[in-house]
């Protein structure tokens, strides 16, 4: 994560409603893992305005016995917004000082240095509060778990991410990767959508399951930790290190497959096979920033190449593109990795932009001098 605390509120009086959403989407429970970092990493920064943690701590618990309550969360904070405003315009101290929570020490007035800031602060914390009604409500009458729309996370090329989903999974997203959680997801079961790749630990309820869906396979929960890999190509690989999944390809009806910690399934042009007992550590590396091959398909290495390093692979050789690679990349520049893939292959390699093309070794010709 950048180190971005003081950028996430500006010490200007002026700070841009970009900041005061991300605060509000802090309190709310609706900020990505990324941005809720940022967040707290600037309140630690900033000990000076821990009042605002401890006044909507209070104010969310306070509010939690009258969710029942109609609240124009948008209303609010425009409110709050106008009343910035007006002080900045006028100049106008708030009506009274805001207090300051000292750690091991009673609250005391702010100085008057930071009287207006601070207000802002509590000022923007009871907006907030207002908004943690609305989504106390909200969870009252649609239960924890029911999302009333879908819900997209994606991350750009090279960048990992975590999310925790509404029911406790938690979901490691991969480079280049997108993730849709189905509109009402956890009502009666959990529906995911994956494009690219993506570690899960599922949180197992045997009345709601919880189901992968990519373009070409489905794969169902039975109490399990597994990785999802697709490649674009029909290729989707599920490796599979605590617990049970359930594997088919979404084309044939047939009986889905069933795999067990240590069991890999891979989906090739709608058939399912299996390898009992091979999945490692080393497997499901990537969650951590690692690529371990072991045997691994072009087709697999390929889709790995355009998510972390957003390189195109093409094999114009049909031998050379049944070949399969073992190697380690960790930290490596996307030079290195497609040097190694090319000696590992015993292919010569050639780059046009962000395209690199395998080719037997020797059909490149040898510039002269």
């Amino acid at each position: 994560m950048s180190d971005r605390s003081d950028e996430l509120l500006p010490a200007s009086d002026q700070a841009p409603d970009a900041h005061w959403e991300a605060l509000a989407r802090h309190l709310a429970d609706e900020s990505t893992p990324a941005e809720a970092a940022d967040v707290r990493a600037w309140l630690d920064a900033h000990p000076q305005d821990a009042s605002f943690d401890a006044i909507i701590k209070a104010r969310s618990g306070r509010m939690e016995q009258r969710a029942d309550l109609s609240v124009n969360t948008e209303r609010a904070l425009a409110a709050v917004r106008a009343r910035m405003a007006r002080e900045d315009a006028t100049g106008a101290p708030a009506a009274e000082a805001p207090l300051r929570v000292e750690r091991g020490g009673a609250p005391r007035a702010a100085p008057a240095a930071t009287a207006r800031r601070s207000w802002r602060v509590v000022g923007f914390a009871a907006a907030a509060g207002l908004a943690a009604v609305a989504a106390l409500s909200q969870f009252r009458s649609t239960g924890p778990d029911v999302g009333q729309v879908a819900q997209e996370y994606q991350t750009r090329v090279g960048q990992r991410d975590s999310v925790r989903l509404p029911d406790g999974s938690t979901v490691v997203l991969a480079p280049g990767s997108r993730l849709t959680v189905a509109a009402g997801f956890g009502a009666t079961t959990r529906e995911v959508t994956l494009d690219g790749a993506a570690y899960f630990d599922v949180q197992h309820d045997a009345t709601r399951p919880f189901t992968v869906h990519t373009a070409d396979a489905d794969i169902r929960d039975i109490g399990t930790a597994f990785s999802v890999k697709t490649s674009g190509n029909g290729e989707v690989a599920v490796d599979v290190t605590h617990g049970i999944v359930a594997l088919s390809a979404r084309a044939v009806a047939e009986a889905p497959t069933e795999l067990r910690a240590g069991d890999r399934g891979v989906v090739v042009r709608q058939a399912v096979t299996v390898s009992r007992g091979t999945v490692t550590a080393d497997d499901v590396a990537w969650t951590r920033g690692v690529l371990s091959y072991r045997d691994a398909s072009l087709a697999e290495v390929r889709a790995d190449l355009l998510r972390w390093y957003g390189l195109n692979l093409r094999v114009v050789d049909s031998a050379l593109a049944r070949r399969t690679l073992t190697a380690s990349f960790r930290g490596d520049s996307a030079a290195q990795v497609v040097r190694v893939i090319a000696l590992a292959l015993g292919a010569d390699v050639v780059q046009l932009g962000d395209t690199v093309t395998l080719q037997p070794q020797g059909s490149v010709p040898t510039p002269t001098p």
